[in-house]
């Protein structure tokens, strides 16, 4: 299964001018409480959205991926620009909102290493009509 990331995500604002929160450590480091909280909630309803087309339904309608863990997740990267970036500084802050979300949404059970056993972080390409981070969830395999 491969779901489609954005970089960042834009926070609602009554009086000022909206927040683009841009999905890596140095904005993960410095955040205040509540606007990272209000990222979460948003970043949260990103995925659910982002997997629509992987769920199943059981008899009463709620919503549940059937859980075969453990899992390899690799998180690749689609700058808009050719500008030099830290890759752990973007993947590692999709990655965490990214694992609570699913935990969250019960498409997994838990983000341990006994359900997650390894992430990796790539660079795809750069794109300036669709930069994101895709999520490739796979079964993993003991070498």
């Amino acid at each position: 299964m491969t779901i489609s990331l954005p970089l960042s995500v834009t926070i609602p604002r009554k009086t000022k001018e909206d927040k683009v929160f841009a999905l890596n450590l140095n904005t993960f480091r410095n955040a205040h409480h509540m606007t990272m909280n209000q990222a979460k909630v948003i970043w949260k309803d990103v995925v659910s959205g982002a997997l629509q087309d992987w769920y199943t339904s059981d008899i009463d309608g709620s919503r549940y991926y059937a859980d075969n863990a453990p899992y390899l997740f690799t998180y690749t990267v689609f700058p808009s620009s050719g500008r030099a970036f830290d890759l752990a500084n973007v993947c590692a802050a999709i990655q965490k909102f990214t694992d609570d979300a699913l935990q969250e949404l019960n498409v997994i059970e838990n983000d341990n290493y006994k359900h997650i056993r390894a992430v990796r972080y790539e660079f795809g390409k750069i794109d300036k009509e669709n930069p994101r981070c895709e999520l490739r969830i796979e079964q993993w395999r003991e070498i």
